[in-house]
């Protein structure tokens, strides 16, 4: 901008003095020095005009460059900012999947000590001479309020079980499966019941995934053949 008006301030400066020198009407040889001087003023007025006209250029390109920039950034943010939303609701949906897992296992032990109190009472009612009291513990009336107690327990189990299969969320298999170090976590071997090395043969916690991955592993036992006696072997010599 300084540059353009020390230009035309020049002009207009050269202008007056062309003016004034035709209305006192110099000598040919003093207009032609004036023309001279002049045609030199117009040369140096160019080169600063073509200075300035290059440095507006240069000017005007990294600005070009800039607003790009910002462009790009700005689209940049327009896809990343819904990737971000979306993985913190993964994040979220996929906590409030794993605070229920807690309450399965809950319900699963529940479930399982109900049953083998169920199993031992229906078999201390077999008992003969039983007292009053005893008689009372193992009657049909007390048998079938635990029964419906147990009933309630699975009744809440299933709804569970179901509400998770909604979310794609699955029980990992285990018992008769072969051990696969991406689903399940060994927390014991054994020697009892010959089967195939590496096969599971109990499940002590259950594990849980989705088709995508795994929110919980399944901690199993495994079965691992026992080591030949090799006392019968005659030492080396």
């Amino acid at each position: 901008m300084n540059e353009h008006r020390a230009v035309w301030t020049t002009l207009a400066e050269l202008l007056q003095r062309i003016e004034k020198g035709i209305e006192t009407d110099t000598t040919a040889k003093t207009g032609g020095d004036g023309l001279a001087q002049l045609e030199q003023e117009i040369h140096k007025l160019g080169k600063t005009q073509f200075k300035a006209n290059t440095l507006a250029a240069e000017q005007a390109g990294h600005l070009a460059k800039a607003v790009e920039l910002l462009e790009e950034q700005q689209r940049q943010l327009q896809v990343a900012i819904p990737q971000l939303v979306q993985a913190q609701v993964t994040a979220a949906h996929r906590e409030w999947l794993m605070a229920l897992l807690p309450v399965l296992d809950g319900l699963d032990h529940a479930i399982s000590s109900g049953e083998r109190y169920l199993r031992r009472r229906d078999l201390a009612a077999t008992v003969p001479n039983l007292t009053p009291e005893q008689a009372q513990l193992v009657s049909p009336a007390d048998r079938a309020m635990l029964a419906g107690w147990l009933e309630g327990l699975q009744l809440l189990r299933e709804r569970l079980l179901a509400l998770l299969e909604a979310e794609g969320v699955t029980p990992i298999p285990t018992v008769g499966e072969l051990f696969d170090p991406y689903r399940h976590v060994v927390v014991a071997t054994t020697t009892e019941g010959a089967t195939e090395p590496g096969r599971i043969v109990a499940e002590e916690r259950r594990g849980y995934c989705t088709a995508e991955a795994v929110l919980r592993f399944a901690e199993v036992v495994v079965y691992k053949p026992a080591r030949p006696d090799n006392s019968s072997f005659p030492p080396l010599a």
